[in-house]
């Protein structure tokens, strides 16, 4: 990399490649290889060279995300209200596991893009739970940290918690969330 060059890979970019994976009929792209292309896209964009040693570093930082901080307290706090909780996610699972770990796994189940051959919004990634779990939707609460899994769960018939951060509003108002708050706080409140 260029001395003191920084760069971020676009997450724009990385969700288009996402989508072509489901557009496009083939197999699911693994999760790690659509980051690749994002980080090579974002690097040629750039101008920017990087070693194969950086590159896979970096795209390996993937395990390392820290959730949100409120995210270990109120996933504990819903599984002491005797509620299951999952991670469903585009991520691959191997992926999925390290960042679970992060917090200390307090989930019961890890849903991942693998699972379902296809990434969110895809009505698949959405069956998931039920179809694994054996629950009807009414018993889903679908907590989501962007607009198009908000959009996702709403078209599959989930109720929708949005941790919607950044106050963002959904493209299409007959898509909204049950619930819009700016952080995971309320979860427990609202099931």
């Amino acid at each position: 990399m260029a001395p003191g060059g920084q760069f971020a890979v676009s997450p724009d970019r990385q969700m288009e490649r996402l989508q072509l994976s489901n557009s496009l009929g083939g197999e699911r792209v693994p999760f790690r290889s659509a980051t690749g292309q994002a980080f090579d896209y974002a690097a040629h964009q750039k101008g920017v060279a990087a070693s194969r040693e950086v590159r896979a570093e970096l795209i390996a930082a993937w395990d390392e995300i820290d959730p949100w901080p409120e995210a270990r307290a109120v996933v504990e706090a819903v599984n002491q209200g005797g509620f299951q909780t999952a991670v469903l996610s585009n991520g691959d699972e191997a992926m999925l596991k390290a960042v679970a770990r992060r917090i200390g796994d307090p989930f019961d189940h890890i849903f991942s893009s693998e699972h379902a051959g296809h990434y969110k919004p895809h009505p698949s990634m959405y069956r998931l739970p039920q179809e694994q779990l054996g629950v009807p939707p009414e018993a889903i609460l679908h907590v989501a940290g962007s607009r198009s899994d908000v959009f996702g769960a709403v078209a599959a018939g989930l109720d929708c918690y949005w941790s919607n951060r950044n106050r963002e509003i959904v493209l299409d108002p007959a898509f909204a969330p049950v619930y819009d708050r700016t952080d995971l706080s309320d979860v427990l409140s609202v099931i």
